[in-house]
């Protein structure tokens, strides 16, 4: 009886870790493309077009997942803009969809690489993308490498300062260039900017 007891409790702490997920975000998860909107949105403000300028695919693709989006409650209409006859609908988002450190690591395992594996399928469709393109190389300053390293418990505390730090200074350097877009007129380089930092299986290459 003992065990069993144990058993049901256990269920019900997992089912509490799943609901800090809400069911719309894990949808949305479910949709690399809207993966990129949400990662986009979590940061600034933007429109289908606007979106469709900066990152690439088809207006009418990349409008219908935003509508979708807002379906679920994870977007919102931040202001309607009349532009040349017509009107731009900009969009922000109703929360952030990133998750924070004390939330992660309630979540199960099994929700957490799935949230993983939406992320990864996101990044390898950009780069096979790129490459298929011929844009991945087409700079000489790009950067693509990975490095293996072996780094005790503070070394591994400080590597994820590093890439904490590295994606603000990104964020900032994006906010930045719209604002001298939007006075400039010139057009965004679309790029991708990606930081990883994991735990290697033992056994691992």
């Amino acid at each position: 009886m003992a065990a069993k007891r144990k058993k049901a409790t256990r269920g019900r702490a997992v089912k509490k870790a799943v609901e800090i997920i809400d069911p719309r975000l894990a949808k949305a998860l479910a949709n690399s493309l809207r993966v990129e909107i949400l990662a986009v949105l979590s940061h600034r403000q933007i429109s289908p077009v606007e979106f469709t300028r900066l990152y690439g695919g088809h207006l009418s693709r990349v409008s219908y997942h935003f509508k979708v989006l807002e379906g679920y409650g994870c977007i919102e209409l931040a202001e309607r803009v009349p532009r040349r006859g017509a009107v731009e609908h900009i969009y922000r988002s109703a929360k952030r969809p990133l998750l924070g450190d004390s939330d992660w690591s309630q979540l199960p395992k099994s929700v957490q690489a799935g949230v993983s594996g939406a992320i990864l399928q996101t990044l390898v469709a950009r780069a096979s993308a790129a490459i298929e393109g011929g844009t991945f190389d087409a700079r000489d300053d790009r950067h693509f490498s990975w490095t293996p390293v072996s780094v005790d418990e503070e070394g591994w505390s400080e590597l994820m300062a590093i890439l904490e730090k590295a994606l603000a200074e990104a964020t900032d350097v994006e906010e930045r260039s719209a604002a001298r877009m939007e006075k400039s007129g010139e057009d965004g380089i679309a790029a991708t900017v990606a930081f990883a930092g994991f735990e290697s299986p033992p056994d691992g290459p």
